[in-house]
């Protein structure tokens, strides 16, 4: 990921409709399990956006993450437990009945992160992820990430599945998917354009109205939303 992108992470990520709809959803869905956990990391934790969310659920947090400018923003926002790592070779002594994957796994080698994933976590645990979703909703805020792939359902079970059991995954923002999906193409038909984060593009005067559909959406995340443009999931590791 560009180092841009953390600078505007760190600007959006208290406020925005999008993060705050995200930390409320990851919240919902650890709650829902009814389980305290002892030890949570988050892998690829960006500015510390949901530490927070795992500090409600487990009794030690860590995070790391691969950029030194992550690192830093994490500890300006008062994160402790940070370190540099990556996902394809994690080296920790620790074992771990939570983790978290937020918008990480398209940035690397993700059969070799999901590997490295389930080594670092314990039989049973928890692993909690969001990824862009579909291949055709290719747009230049994947190239400011840095992007390698949007995923389909069917290729992340696929993934998931050596490691993973009682996966259950839906497409969350529905409600932004058409109005992104013309955007996208409209935006593709210009040439010499400036490359910013999405979430940047809508008015801020938005925030709350798009919070609130977004909480709908979070409401319906165990029935299973038809389309959007990110895929969340939870899954537990097997014990095999």
């Amino acid at each position: 990921m560009q180092d841009v992108n953390y600078d505007y992470m760190n600007t959006l990520e208290r406020e925005n409709w999008w993060y705050q709809s995200k930390r409320e959803l990851f919240n919902k869905i650890l709650t829902s399990l009814h389980r305290k956990f002892t030890s949570a990391l988050d892998i690829g934790c960006g500015v510390g956006s949901h530490l927070g969310v795992l500090q409600k659920h487990a009794a030690h947090v860590e995070g790391i993450d691969f950029s030194p400018k992550a690192i830093e923003y994490c500890k300006q926002n008062g994160w402790k437990n940070i370190a540099l790592g990556d996902v394809c070779n994690l080296k920790l002594k620790r074992k771990f009945d939570l983790v978290l994957c937020s918008e990480l796994l398209e940035h690397v080698d993700d059969h070799k992160a999901i590997k490295e994933i389930a080594n670092v976590m314990k039989p049973g645990g928890i692993f909690l992820f969001s990824v862009p979703a579909h291949k055709y909703l290719w747009n230049d805020n994947d190239y400011l990430s840095q992007h390698l792939r949007r995923y389909e359902k069917n290729e992340l079970r696929e993934l998931l599945s050596p490691y993973f059991e009682e996966v259950r995954m839906s497409y969350w923002n529905t409600t932004l998917f058409l109005p992104a999906f013309l955007m996208y193409k409209l935006m593709s038909l210009r040439q010499n354009r400036e490359k910013t984060n999405n979430l940047n593009l809508v008015p801020k005067v938005l925030n709350r109205l798009l919070l609130g559909l977004m909480r709908v959406e979070n409401r319906l995340f165990s029935v299973g939303l038809p389309q959007g443009i990110s895929v969340v999931g939870v899954g537990r590791r097997r014990k095999g």
